[in-house]
Order: structure tokens, then C-alpha cells, then sequence
């Protein structure tokens, strides 16, 4: 897959799958979506849980049985769209991202096999048992640096700007190997990509955002030459090792590209999980006092609120060739929004759904991380950042509670749920 396909606006031409029913007015740009999609979701669950929204020109699947098997069929439903903007980037910003050195290629999100298997073998070793043991030390420690900061700065204070965007942030830098020194300058670049691929930048940003992607490109290029002749204990050594044992098993430019996407999505999208967090059991009292009163409970909440009100809502992919799923024929080309938080509110498969419940036993069935060949990586790592920050909050602050005052305001987000900021007090 070339580069001119990484951002490609034109999607395959499709046709309205014949019979399916039609929902007018969805939209996850809604004002009433972007509330309580979890609202919206049930009730287009209830009455219709498959349907084409013609708004979107997307087929929506809102049951768990019919988006966990669309995701298990790599061979039929293709990820190939999955980091396409959503919305049109104007031509401004289209001639920035033309930039010759500009050329990530798809390797895992956005790529099937067999390049995916081969590269996913590889960029996995990464997060394996002994890179998490040695990373946890680090998080809790800067974790209790952030924390310990904000507190010190004076109640109330905006979290998501003092800890929640930074401890990811730094965490991610440091398992691919990106020095302290950058971290300012790559949390500048980072910002509002997410708008770019899944929002609705107006002109002026998406110039912004695509002069900031370019310049991380170029600094994700310089870092794995540098880890070439200078290895450290890293992922990009790690990868850069198997290539130089075996150029065909990765190329220098698979290792970049795994470099560009996994420093960004292990930053922002965990930035909203650790946010949503607190808001989940902030808004529950009873349930943050039962984890300051009882850490081993951590572990559970950290999954309940991935399902509860997951960072990541939705998820995409396109049909490969003429195919079927829950008894509706979909033509090949179909553009499919896979509702994982929809999928998350299954009556089928959790019992009182919209329930906020830290010992629910099958919260862990959730599917925030995906199912099959494209399962999230970094999964182990997000939770564990998650259950750190909730143990060093629980003790230090148990009486942390939202701002007097304080409304939040959600990102509008095709894919991604998280608030703007959240200040908090104790």
C-alpha cells in the first residue's frame, strides 16, 4: 500500500445495502451523541440494531455478536479505512502531507495480513511481561511526580493538562525511546491529531495539525537512524535488531511507521481513558470510596470503566467483497461503523448495562480494545497506567471530587470519547 493510499479521502463506491433499514439523523457529531451517546446507541439497539445512516454512508452495527464477528473477519472486512479522515481535508493541508519525506505506511491498525501478522510479531515484543515490569516502576513514580504537582499548584486543578495528558504521553515516549528532553516538543506535535483523522477541523487547524504529523514524521525517521548506531533498551532497538538479523523480516520504514502510530495512540486515546476514569467513579461516590477503602478493587473498576464509557466509542472498517452480516446482504466497498460502545451496552451480554458496577464480574468482556488479529497492543499497558493512577489518587486525594460548577464538555469525535478538560478539587 503506498503512501498515496495512507490518507486517501475516496472511499470505494458502494451501494445502500437493499432492505436495511435507514436511520435518518445519525451522527456521532450530534449534539445528542456527542452528550450521551450511550442514550442514542440504546435506543437505535432496540429497535433497530442494524441500519445504514445515510448521513454517514456507513452501515451501523450496534450488537456485540454482530461487531465482535465483523472484527473476526479480516479476510471478508477489511481495516484498511480505519485512519482515513472522516471529514475532507482541504487542499492547503493535503500539499503540506505531499511532502516527499512524508510517507508512513500502513503496518498494523490499517493493514491486513500478511504484512500485519509479520510486523504485529514483532512490535508485540514490545509490551511483552518483561518490558511491563520494567515500565510499571517508572509510571507509578511519575505518576506520583504529576500528582503531586497538581496538588501542590492548589485545589481546584485541571487534570487532564497536569497529569492525565502527560503521564501516557511521557510513557509511551519513554518504551519507544524518545528522550526526556523532546517531551515538550512531541505533546505539542500530538495535539489534535485526533481532530484531523476523526473530527471536524476547519481549514486553518488541519494546515496546523498537518504541519505538526510532518514534523513528527521526520522526527519518528531521525530517532530509528539514530537508534541504528546508538541502540538502547527500547521497542525501536528491539525492531531495528530483527532487521538488521533479517532485512526481509522488517524494513527500516515498517519500523518508522510502527514507531508514528504506536508513540500517538498510546498517548491521547489513553489521555481520555484515564480521564473517563474519574469521571465514571466521581459521579458514582459510593464506588470511589470502595477503592480508596479497598485497592484490590483497582483492577476491576479499570475494566468496568472500559466498557462503561470506553475512550474509544466506535471503529471502522470496509467489506472486501459481497458478503452478509446479521442477515443483511452487504455489497462490496460497504462502509461499516462498528459501535463498540453500543456493543459494550449489550443487554445479551451485560446485565443492567447502563450500570456503573466496579465488581462487575464480566466487565473484562467489553470489546474497547477490539477482538481478533487487530486486538489492541498496548491493552496491558493503557489498564496498567489506568489502575496506577487510580491507586496513587485514591490514597493521596480520597477526597477528590469535581470543581463546584464545573461542566463537561466532551469532544465532538467519530471515534474517540473524552472531555476537553476536568478540574477537579479535594
Amino acid at each position: 500500500m503506498t503512501k498515496s493510499t495512507y490518507f486517501d479521502l475516496q472511499d470505494r463506491e458502494a451501494e445502500i445495502p437493499a432492505g436495511c433499514p435507514v436511520g435518518h439523523g445519525f451522527s456521532p457529531f450530534s449534539d445528542a451523541y456527542v452528550a450521551d451517546p450511550y442514550r442514542v446507541l440504546a435506543a437505535r439497539r432496540a429497535e433497530t440494531p442494524v441500519f445504514y445512516a445515510p448521513d454517514l454512508g456507513y452501515l451501523v452495527l450496534t450488537r456485540m455478536a454482530d461487531v465482535a464477528e465483523v472484527l473476526r473477519r479480516p479476510d471478508e472486512f477489511s481495516s484498511e479505512n480505519v485512519q482515513r479522515p472522516v471529514s475532507p481535508v482541504c487542499a492547503a493541508a493535503q500539499a503540506v502531507l505531499a511532502a516527499d519525506e512524508f510517507n508512513p505506511v500502513p503496518v498494523l491498525s490499517n493493514r491486513g495480513e500478511p504484512v500485519h501478522g509479520r510486523v504485529r510479531k514483532y512490535a508485540q515484543a514490545g509490551f511483552s511481561g518483561r518490558r511491563m515490569r520494567l515500565l510499571e516502576p517508572v509510571i507509578r513514580a511519575r505518576c506520583e511526580v504529576l500528582v503531586e504537582a497538581m496538588m501542590v499548584d492548589g485545589s481546584p486543578a485541571e487534570f487532564t493538562g497536569s497529569v492525565g495528558h502527560r503521564l501516557p504521553g511521557e510513557t509511551i515516549y519513554r518504551l519507544v525511546g524518545f528522550p526526556e528532553t523532546d517531551d515538550e516538543m512531541l505533546m505539542d506535535w500530538a495535539a489534535d491529531r485526533l481532530a484531523f483523522t476523526w473530527g471536524q477541523a476547519d481549514d486553518a487547524a488541519q494546515v496546523a495539525i498537518a504541519e505538526s504529523m510532518v514534523a513528527y514524521w521526520r522526527y519518528c525517521t531521525a530517532h530509528v537512524e539514530r537508534r541504528r548506531t546508538e541502540p538502547a533498551d527500547d521497542l525501536i532497538s528491539e525492531l531495528l535488531a530483527v532487521h538488521a538479523a533479517d532485512p526481509d523480516a522488517l524494513s527500516v520504514a515498517e519500523i518508522t511507521s510502527v514507531l508514528y502510530g504506536l508513540s500517538f495512540a498510546g498517548h491521547e486515546i489513553v489521555s481520555y481513558y484515564l480521564a473517563n476514569a474519574l469521571i465514571c467513579l466521581l459521579n458514582h461516590r459510593d464506588q470511589w470510596a470502595a477503592i480508596c477503602a479497598d485497592a484490590s478493587l483497582i483492577p476491576g473498576a479499570a475494566e468496568e470503566v472500559a466498557r462503561y464509557d470506553s475512550s474509544q466509542t466506535s471503529w471502522r472498517r470496509v467489506a472486501l467483497a459481497d458478503t452478509e452480516i446479521a442477515d443483511v446482504a452487504i455489497p462490496a466497498g460497504t462502509q461499516i461503523f462498528l459501535s463498540l460502545g453500543a456493543a459494550n451496552h449489550d443487554p445479551a451480554v451485560f446485565d443492567n448495562p447502563e450500570s456503573f458496577d466496579i465488581r462487575r464480574a464480566n466487565a473484562a468482556a467489553h470489546i474497547s480494545f477490539g477482538r481478533g488479529i487487530h486486538f489492541c497492543l498496548g491493552k496491558r499497558l493503557a489498564t496498567m497506567e489506568a489502575v496506577i493512577l487510580l491507586e496513587t489518587l485514591s490514597t493521596r486525594a480520597p477526597s477528590l471530587d469535581f470543581a463546584p460548577d464545573h461542566t463537561l464538555n466532551y469532544i465532538p469525535n467519530f471515534t474517540l470519547r473524552g472531555p476537553a478538560d476536568l478540574w477537579l478539587t479535594w
